[in-house]
């Protein structure tokens, strides 16, 4: 809170305490209006007092006026910045819906300094005096399980997307990810299966998440650790088109995720898709057809109308086949090793076949692979132009750069929970965590790593008049112009 000197109609000024929010300002007492300095100065007491008994705030200066620089000290520095603005985002997002201010302070927690539950009841307490027992987390977890946070903040979230985001929602991503824990103990969640983490020898869950065309988060989905990545698609895509309200949706995922049957499922029920295509397991005259009509001329698109069923489109790229090339090359090299020193592994090495004990190169697929250097195909049932249709499959990075900042930035893995409902609310949390650190890298184009370094520089400072015990709290001033300015774009976003 601060005061303020505004004209009257009646020609006098006024003095009030307002503050400032996300560019808003709050009148909180009109003090009254004067006409000459001894008026103002009575009336500017007046709201010092007002905003010592409202907010707790002193003076600072009039602490400082009767002592010395030695009974002037620093009893503590928080990072209560920070946590306002971390709490206003989650306030704008719609994330509130879920009234519960434990389950507020662990989603902030796990934005500004992930940890285990017990480490996080600490730093609460240490940063932002926030006190929590364990006992009391785990019980509010469940709580919050039972009440259904998972589908409030969903909803909240794709209400965000297209309220404020602008976002009509009729174009999504899907990816799938793996979450491990150092555990070695199966349940109905914790299994073993294929390891996107390469932590093949621990249990892990997957989770399905679907992100807009920006990236902002709308909805997930836990799956067993067992579970084929394919197996989830339909059943999120469904779930997703009953949330979104939509009839016209398309959705674009990789290629992990086709099947003949997948598809045809999407295409009964008129939802569009646009996977990646498998074109290296498709018949050889369909690939010979593709390379001849490529030609190897950067960015060059052929068109097959009716392929599996449905449209494919092909373009290729001398970047994409330089990799290519040297991947083949690599593996040819493996083969050649295996053929002079044979061992068990024969399926493990792309170009190599086997006919009975005698193991050779797999020339015919060498030769294949060759022909399809830098050539990538997409599989659609849409009549989206086919640069719109590379364009949005080439968008999907988006939903593996959430991933990476689900398992770095917010360290959503190892997970130590050991029951199913603790790791759904576990995945939970992230997923809120998640939300607001995308949105904060939406609209300020920085990363969330930088955004916390940047905002931790601003602490909250309680200093004490050791002579008198009078208390005042200042907040750290920035001078560097352009760190300023992006101080302000975060508190017009939150703060």
């Amino acid at each position: 809170m601060r005061t303020r000197v505004v004209p009257t109609a009646s020609g006098k000024k006024a003095i009030q305490v307002v503050s400032k929010r996300c560019g808003k300002v709050t009148v909180h007492k009109h003090i009254g209006s004067f006409s000459n300095k001894e008026e103002k100065s009575s009336l500017l007491k007046k709201a010092e007092k007002f905003i010592e008994s409202a907010s707790g705030q002193t003076n600072f200066f009039s602490l400082l006026s009767s002592a010395r620089p030695s009974e002037i000290i620093i009893t503590q520095s928080k990072p209560l910045f920070l946590y306002e603005l971390l709490s206003g985002l989650y306030n704008n997002l719609g994330l509130e819906s879920f009234p519960d201010p434990l389950i507020k302070d662990l989603v902030i927690a796990r934005v500004y300094q992930p940890a285990s539950k017990l480490e996080t009841t600490e730093i609460l307490t240490d940063s932002f005096g926030k006190e929590y027992s364990l006992k009391t987390v785990y019980r509010h977890l469940k709580q919050a399980l039972e009440k259904g946070f998972k589908e409030k903040f969903q909803e909240a979230l794709i209400n965000f997307a297209r309220a404020d985001l602008k976002d009509s929602l009729k174009l999504v991503f899907y990816d799938v990810t793996t979450l491990y824990f150092e555990s070695h103990l199966k349940t109905t969640l914790k299994d073993f299966g294929f390891s996107k983490d390469h932590r093949s020898s621990e249990t892990q869950i997957v989770i399905g998440l679907v992100v807009n065309q920006k990236g902002f988060p709308l909805y997930f989905e836990v799956f067993s650790g067992k579970t084929f990545e394919g197996h989830t698609f339909i059943l999120v895509v469904k779930n997703i088109q009953k949330l979104l309200r939509t009839k016209k949706l398309v959705v674009v995922a990789d290629s992990a995720m086709i099947s003949k049957n997948n598809m045809n499922e999407l295409d009964k029920e008129k939802i569009g898709f646009i996977v990646g295509a498998r074109i290296a397991n498709m018949p050889i005259r369909l690939t010979n057809y593709i390379s001849e009509k490529i030609q190897g001329i950067n960015r060059k698109t052929v068109f097959v109308k009716r392929c599996l069923g449905y449209h494919l489109i092909c373009d290729y790229s001398v970047k994409r086949a330089v990799k290519d090339r040297s991947d083949r090359e690599k593996q040819i090299d493996k083969a050649k090793d295996l053929i002079v020193s044979p061992s068990k592994a024969v399926n493990r090495f792309k170009f190599v076949k086997a006919n009975g004990s005698i193991i050779s190169l797999n020339e015919e697929l060498v030769e294949k692979a060759e022909k399809l250097e830098g050539i990538k195909g997409y599989l659609t049932n849409t009549d989206l132009p086919k640069k719109t249709i590379i364009d949005h499959y080439h968008d999907l990075w988006k939903v593996e750069n959430s991933f990476r900042i689900t398992k770095n930035d917010l360290e959503a893995r190892p997970i130590f929970h050991r029951l199913d409902n603790t790791i759904k609310a576990h995945a939970v949390i992230v997923f809120a965590s998640l939300a607001i650190s995308r949105y904060l890298e939406i609209k300020t184009g920085i990363s969330i790593k930088k955004i916390l370094k940047m905002a931790g520089k601003i602490l909250t400072h309680k200093v004490t008049n050791t002579k008198t015990g009078e208390t005042a709290y200042i907040e750290t001033t920035i001078e560097d112009s352009e760190l300023k300015e992006k101080i302000d774009l975060l508190k017009s976003l939150g703060h």
